[in-house]
């Protein structure tokens, strides 16, 4: 994947971002085993190339609604699911009607409309099926890009119209106008193999759009004859003949002395200069051809039928396309499978990873301000309850330990008896997403830790490493801090290498001669790449069962997709917090609970 940078102005913020994008595509090169070149421009554009040999992708990152993130997993779909592009035009370039050039023209312009706005619905459900959190990006561009399209709410006026405030799931105003099957078509193109958009394209024109026309055309013509009888009453009452006739009749001389067609190829020769890239559809350019474009049907004077006269079941083609949708999605999602599989074993491998992290020499700085309320009882219940020796988990003991039994019965995996005579001490190792999108955290952040080190310094057995990940151009940077004195250190820049982070927390973790391992996982964002869940997922449940607990604590929204990527990594070891504050109160309850019920064993036994 070649990636290419068209200013220099780009801050390194930026640079991290291309590189997410670069991981998005690297996965993609493998499925399609095809170069797909990313050009990347400060402005809006969206366009798509496929040359046969590579994909080129031309990326606008400029500021707006909708993300560069969300704009280039859209055009990726279209790749991925094989947008049968191409040979939609080429068919349509054989259909030759017994009609005007003019007509002719109008139609294929129509149809390659009706196709655009169902191919783009077709492959963002495909690409929404294998990945849920993209499609809830797509769901929400959809609202933004029709208040750019259409700033004031109307109730559409024609099928076109009608198909295209479907697509960006305007139903309320498709049902209040005459075009309620538009959104028939638009569910119905939904998950469908290749050929969806591509047959349902051209029978929506024939079954749609061409009734529309002809209705068009019939009401047309009698308004026509309405108003001509009108005028012939109306010059008939005038008294010599005319002044009103005279100029009615030099007003209709004018008027056609221009005929609809020429009229008609003047508007086409004026638009036949911009030239038509394949693009994702959501460009501003493109917006502003295709809304010229939608008000082309409204110049079908002469309508007719296509060829084909296909009279296919809606219904039946409907299933039809759907069964092939869930083969190719099925085969995509196992090709998927296999390329993750390969990527984890090679990731999860500390000989191949090893040589991409970094850990980072970090500067002694004064001390953080910390939490002295919490800390001061903390202390308080540890100091009463203290005394003896700590007993901790193994595999057989006289006592059990509760929340590795939980987490037992939870997970089938771990150890959860206690055996006092082994205890080696306690580890708690927390490592914490230091990625940009956390620069607004860091100083509560950095007063959590504070808290948590001042609360357990009387208790020499108890030992807490705190770790900082991020990362930068395919590297994971590690900063491993053992004292209050190194807690400054900490700030956000960079993206999100998970795997990376928790096959490092791993390996250290590992190391350790304690008996007693807790491990905590704070982030606030999603992987660099899509294979690195199922990379983190393996690297969790090698360490519960070596008996290290694990734990994965998310920063944000509680949503279908938050909770999916958790759950996928942690089973059900994790929560979901709204902010910072909600982190410091779990994290110091989960941490001394475990804390105190380990100093109460030690006393019990």
């Amino acid at each position: 994947m070649f990636l290419t940078l068209e200013s220099n102005n780009l801050n390194f913020e930026k640079n991290s971002e291309y590189e997410i994008y670069h991981n998005m595509i690297g996965i993609f090169e493998q499925l399609k085993k095809k170069k797909i070149k990313l050009n990347l421009f400060e402005d809006n554009r969206v366009e798509l190339e496929n040359t046969g040999l590579e994909y080129e992708i031309r990326l606008g990152v400029a500021a707006e609604a909708v993300t560069p993130k969300t704009k280039l997993e859209r055009i990726l779909s279209k790749i991925i699911f094989n947008s049968p592009d191409k040979e939609f035009k080429r068919h349509i370039d054989t259909i030759k009607p017994d009609t005007t050039k003019v007509q002719h023209t109008l139609l294929l312009k129509n149809l390659k409309i009706i196709y655009d706005i169902l191919e783009i619905r077709r492959v963002e459900s495909c690409y929404g099926e294998i990945y849920p959190g993209a499609n809830e990006r797509f769901v929400d561009a959809r609202i933004v890009n029709f208040k750019e399209e259409f700033p004031e709410i109307k109730i559409p006026i024609d099928p076109i119209e009608a198909l295209r405030f479907a697509r960006y799931d305007q139903m309320d105003l498709v049902l209040k106008s005459e075009f309620k099957i538009a959104i028939d078509y638009i569910k119905g193109v939904e998950l469908t193999g290749k050929k969806g958009a591509y047959d349902l394209a051209l029978m929506y024109w024939e079954k749609v759009v061409q009734e529309f026309l002809f209705k068009k055309k019939d009401k047309n013509e009698n308004e026509a004859l309405e108003d001509f009888l009108s005028d012939e009453i109306r010059n008939q009452k005038s008294k010599d003949g005319t002044e009103e006739s005279k100029i009615n009749s030099n007003q209709n001389d004018d008027e056609f002395s221009k005929t609809l067609e020429d009229a008609i190829n003047e508007k086409i020769e004026d638009e036949a200069d911009e030239k038509a890239q394949e693009v994702d559809g959501e460009t501003k350019h493109k917006e502003i051809v295709e809304t010229k474009k939608s008000k082309l049907l409204s110049d079908f004077k002469k309508p007719f039928e296509l060829d084909s006269k296909n009279n296919s079941d809606f219904e039946k083609t409907r299933e039809r396309l759907k069964n092939l949708g869930k083969k190719e999605i099925s085969t995509i999602e196992k090709e998927l499978e296999k390329i993750s599989k390969k990527q984890t074993m090679q990731k999860t491998s500390w000989n191949n990873i090893q040589n991409y992290i970094t850990v980072d020499a970090h500067k002694h700085t004064d001390l953080i301000d910390f939490n002295k309320t919490t800390s001061r009882k903390l202390k308080s219940t540890f100091k009463k309850i203290q005394g003896g020796r700590m007993g901790d988990v193994d595999s057989t003991g006289e006592d059990i330990d509760v929340d590795a039994y939980i987490d037992f019965k939870i997970n089938k995996i771990g150890k959860f008896l206690i055996n006092s005579k082994k205890f080696a001490g306690f580890d708690i190792i927390l490592a914490i997403d230091e990625s940009s999108s956390m620069r607004y955290n860091m100083d509560t952040v950095r007063r959590m830790c504070a808290t948590l080190y001042d609360s357990i310094s009387d208790l020499p057995h108890v030992r807490l490493t705190i770790m900082g990940w991020n990362g930068t151009a395919g590297h994971c940077h590690i900063k491993k801090i053992t004292k209050p004195t190194q807690i400054g250190s900490l700030e956000a820049f960079g993206e999100t290498p998970l795997a990376m982070a928790i096959g490092y927390a791993k390996h250290e973790i590992e190391k350790m001669t304690s008996q007693r391992r807790l491990f905590f996982l704070i982030t606030d964002g999603h992987p660099n790449e899509y294979g690195d869940i199922a990379i983190a997922r393996k690297e969790i449940k090698q360490m519960h069962h070596k008996g290290i607990s694990c734990n994965g604590i998310y920063v944000g929204d509680n949503t279908v997709e938050n909770t999916a990527q958790m759950k996928e990594i942690f089973l059900d070891n994790f929560v979901i917090c709204e902010n910072f504050d909600y982190v410091d109160t779990y994290l110091m309850d989960k941490i001394s609970k475990q804390i105190i019920r380990s100093i109460k064993k030690v006393n019990y036994n």
